[in-house]
């Protein structure tokens, strides 16, 4: 059995968690050690699926040099990638990086027609911080975009009242 066969094994199917993270740390170290090199051959390969299940794995190992790789990813958006995923784990990771990405993405909200990309986003850059962020935050906030995600995004600032929203219309983005 191959390495990644063995870590799959490990993994299990859907969501992984602390516990799959700690068996594949455990059981195979190696791997664990190298989890940035295997994500490197996922995206040469372009095995989008291999990419974001190690992707998911890596957030819980924490390796150094994580979040570069992944923004690096985001900012290609290559056909296949599912980037909501990607914002998830850079939000989680508090990828400063991503700040730039991040907000590129959040100001193309008309091509996500259900805007659940653009609340990732505002969740991720209100999870990420700093003055960066909060500026993107601000710039949708204060924007022409749907009210929803404006809220959303006032929400993340603290300043929801400030603008005057109505939380009863606005408990929903649609």
């Amino acid at each position: 059995m191959d390495e990644w066969a063995g870590v799959r094994e490990l993994l299990g199917t859907g969501y992984i968690g602390a516990e799959q993270a700690r068996a594949v740390r455990e059981r195979a170290p190696g791997f664990a050690a190298r989890i940035l090199e295997h994500l490197g051959a996922a995206r040469d390969s372009g095995d989008w699926s291999r990419f974001l299940r190690l992707a998911n794995l890596a957030a819980w190992l924490r390796p150094a040099g994580l979040g570069e790789l992944l923004v690096a990813v985001l900012a290609e958006r290559p056909p296949g990638l599912d980037v909501e995923d990607l914002v998830e784990i850079l939000g989680e990771l508090e990828t400063p990086q991503a700040v730039p990405v991040l907000a590129q993405l959040l100001r193309e909200w008309p091509r996500d027609p259900y805007r659940w990309l653009s609340l990732k986003c505002v969740r991720s850059l209100g999870a990420i911080g700093g003055e960066r962020a909060r500026r993107a935050l601000r710039e949708m906030a204060e924007g022409d975009g749907p009210d929803p995600l404006r809220w959303n995004a006032a929400v993340e600032l603290g300043i929801e009242d400030e603008l005057g929203f109505d939380e009863e219309e606005m408990d929903v983005c649609p």
